[in-house]
């Protein structure tokens, strides 16, 4: 698994439970090749996420929940929508 960062509640590189997050689980940050919630370069379910998909970091102009660069609906997103 790629660790890039750390995170943004406890700082911790860890993967998993996290005591200081308000949805119990760690969340990296930054790396757009990556999920936030546990480091895997997939897109589709994720049992570490608190919303059930991997999320990757912004900053390659794709959809955080499933890479595309298209704009519309997202059928991964909880919100139905791309986010970049």
């Amino acid at each position: 698994m790629f660790i890039a960062d750390h995170c943004i509640y406890c700082n911790s590189s860890s993967y998993g439970s996290c005591a200081r997050s308000p949805h119990g689980i760690h969340e990296h940050v930054g790396d757009d090749k990556h999920c936030v919630f546990c480091g895997s370069s997939s897109y589709g379910s994720c049992t570490r996420s608190p919303i059930g998909a991997h999320k990757h970091g912004h900053g390659a102009n794709k959809c955080v929940y499933c890479g595309s660069t298209s704009t519309g609906s997202c059928t991964r997103s909880p919100h139905k929508r791309y986010e970049r």
